[in-house]
Parts: structure tokens; C-alpha cells; sequence
């Protein structure tokens, strides 16, 4: 006999899981609570096993990452991580608790209401990290800078008043100067600004030895390809391209470009009705890794289509076909910024537009490499 499914959703929390199944040929619900571990988890599921059910898991993508998911599948149990946007909200309800979630989630994964998301292998996952916690160190750098900035205000020391100029902090020059007032201070207070410029060392050479890092694992056999395709085009260099490549996965997921757009965030919000056409700014509702990789790589797009020194040197010995995608994308992302710039656009708005654009020759470029 064929054997009846009970779907069950699970929403995970530090203290406990709160699970609840639900079998759609009956309408009944079987719900549990458990421990937060996989053991736990693990002997909930066989009770319902024993049951008769074949059980079908999902649970909301959150912290716990994909460790879970990779437990229970190891186990010959199906199981799907929701995406959090996905999950539909009932307006007229204004409890919430975990047993509701999760006999929400069952209810809409029975139903398939629900989008599972991609689960990358594990070399795309720890790479992916790496990046992610490089972007943590440079945060904790650029808020430690402000942190001295304001410091330096607070005690009367301001570079570009006492200079005269408005040239740029955190040159060779300004550095020289900063520490040529810090040493006029009073003793605790030189001792202060001592500590904050050492941790500030610290932090440069660890953002340097991420970016060693990343920059061997691009030459991998399994990124060596797509990366250096990627860092072909204007804006875009080692970095960059390893998180957008690990951040995208397999590209062959997205059948057309609009797909990718959609899933970094950048569709346009429309409200049209009764004739009537409102469109607003982009959605958001997305990987905003990919979404801010993209628009930052359009910061070079004022700079026109002229080829530097570092980008020849990224072109070099790679296939022409790469060439001449990042070339049309040039030349189309530059036309495109002339265009809307003489409309009088806002230039943060041209620079999300162009990212737009750029997004559809990421994925032709993906394509091309394979």
C-alpha cells in the first residue's frame, strides 16, 4: 500500500524545535517538541515513521545554515529549507508563536506554496564564508575609522581645517600628519589614539590576507574559469567575481536572464490597475550580496569605456569570446548612463539601472564559461 505523506514543518530555535505534521488525506496535525538537536529531531521523526508516514521535512532558512538539512537528508529523509520570502502572510492574524509557525509551514509546504532554495555543496558554502567574513572584517575597519575620525574631532584635531585642503583620509599623507598631532596630545590621550592606529594595522593586514585567500581559491580548477571570465569586465575584479560565483551557483538554474535579476532583488515594484501603470524602485526581495556586488561594480561606469592597466592585465591570455561579451557590456552600461544622464536621472538611480543591465552579461558570461 501506498503510504500516506505527512508533511511537517519545523521551526528551529535556540531552546527548542517546535514541530507539527500534517497529513492532508485526514486534515490531522501531529505536533511535537523536541530539543534543539538533530538526535532529538531525529527520534520525533521515527515515532511518526512508525506510524505508517512517509515524512517530508521543511524548515525556514535561518542561522543553523545547512547543517540540518544535510543531517537529515544523510538519514534518507526529504527534507527543503524555505525561503523566507516566500511564505505567505495572513493580514487578519496577529498571533504568532512558534506552534503556529509551524503548523503554518506544514500547511503551506503540503500545499506547495512554498519556494525551497538552491543547497550549495560545501566547497561553495565554506568559500562563500570566507568572502562573508571579509566583509565583516572591512565593516569592523570602516567603523573603527569613523570611530578615530570623530575622536580626532572631539579633540580638536581635524585634518582638513588645519590643513587647509580637502584631500581624502586614510592616505600616506594624512596618516603622516595624524600621527605628527598625536604626538602633541596629552599622555592619555596619545596612548588612546596609539592603541586605535595599531588595531587599525591589524585589521589592514587582516582584510590583506583575505584577499590572499581568496585570490588562491579563484585558481581552483572549479572557479578558475568562471572568475576570470567574470573579472573581464569593467568593475569587476577577483573579488567580485568569486562572490558573484559563489553567491549564483550553478547558473544553468537561471533559464533567462530576467531569473537572475529577480533572485539578486532587482525587479521593479508595479502597482498597475484600471489602466493605470505605477512602477516604483526595485524590489530588494533578494541575495543581496549579488545585488550590492552588482551596483558597486557600476561605480566605475562615470569613467567611460577606456581600458586601464589592471584590467588588461585580467584580459590577458583569456578566451576572446570573454573579451568581447565584457566589451558590449561596456560600451552598452556607458550608453545607457549618457542616456539617463541627460534625463537629469538621480545618479544612484542609473547606477541601480545599470547594475540591471550588468546583470543580464553576468549571466551571459556564465553561460559562456560553463
Amino acid at each position: 500500500m501506498k503510504k500516506s505523506i505527512v508533511y511537517v514543518g519545523i521551526d528551529v530555535d535556540d531552546l527548542a524545535f517546535h514541530g507539527a505534521g500534517y497529513d492532508v488525506e485526514t486534515g490531522e496535525y501531529y505536533e511535537f517538541k523536541c530539543k534543539p538537536t538533530v538526535g532529538s529531531l531525529l527520534n520525533r521523526i521515527e515515532q511518526l515513521k512508525e506510524k505508517g508516514f512517509e515524512i517530508r521535512i521543511c524548515y525556514e532558512a535561518t542561522y543553523i545554515g545547512y547543517g540540518l538539512h544535510r543531517n537529515l537528508e544523510s538519514k534518507g529523509i526529504h527534507c527543503d529549507i524555505i525561503a523566507p520570502s516566500s511564505i505567505p502572510e495572513r493580514r487578519s492574524k496577529r498571533v504568532k508563536t512558534d506552534r503556529i509557525d509551524s503548523r503554518k509551514l506544514a500547511e503551506y509546504y503540503s500545499k506547495g506554496l512554498l519556494t525551497a532554495i538552491k543547497i550549495p555543496d560545501k566547497t561553495d558554502e565554506q568559500i562563500r564564508q570566507l568572502i562573508r567574513s571579509r566583509s565583516f572584517v572591512v565593516g569592523e575597519r570602516r567603523r573603527l575609522k569613523q570611530h578615530i575620525l570623530s575622536s580626532c574631532r572631539f579633540n580638536g584635531i581635524d585634518y582638513r581645517v588645519q590643513t587647509n585642503t580637502q584631500g581624502h583620509h586614510w592616505t600616506q599623507k594624512h596618516l603622516r600628519w595624524l600621527n605628527s598631532q598625536i604626538s602633541r596630545q596629552p599622555e592619555i590621550t596619545r596612548k588612546m589614539f596609539e592603541r586605535l592606529l595599531s588595531q587599525l594595522i591589524v585589521l589592514d593586514e587582516e582584510v590583506k590576507n583575505f584577499d590572499t585567500l581568496i585570490e588562491e581559491f579563484s585558481c581552483m580548477e572549479k572557479y578558475q574559469k568562471r572568475s576570470q571570465a567574470l573579472a573581464c569586465i569593467k568593475g569587476i575584479d577577483t573579488l567580485s567575481a568569486m562572490t558573484l560565483v559563489t553567491e549564483i551557483g550553478d547558473i544553468k538554474r537561471f533559464p533567462h536572464p530576467k531569473n537572475l535579476v529577480s533572485y539578486s532583488g532587482m525587479d521593479i515594484v508595479e502597482y498597475s490597475s484600471g489602466g493605470k501603470e505605477k512602477k516604483f524602485g526595485i524590489t530588494k526581495m533578494g541575495n543581496r550580496k549579488i545585488r550590492t556586488t552588482l551596483v558597486e561594480a557600476c561605480q566605475s561606469i562615470s569613467l567611460g569605456t577606456s581600458v586601464g592597466k589592471l584590467l588588461r592585465s585580467r584580459r590577458k591570455g583569456v578566451p576572446i569570446e570573454y573579451v568581447k561579451i565584457a566589451e558590449r557590456c561596456q560600451n552598452r552600461l556607458w550608453k545607457k548612463k549618457h542616456r539617463m544622464s541627460l534625463g537629469s536621472k538621480p545618479s544612484n538611480k542609473i547606477k541601480v539601472a545599470c547594475a540591471r543591465e550588468l546583470a543580464g552579461f553576468v549571466w551571459e558570461m556564465l553561460v559562456t564559461a560553463g
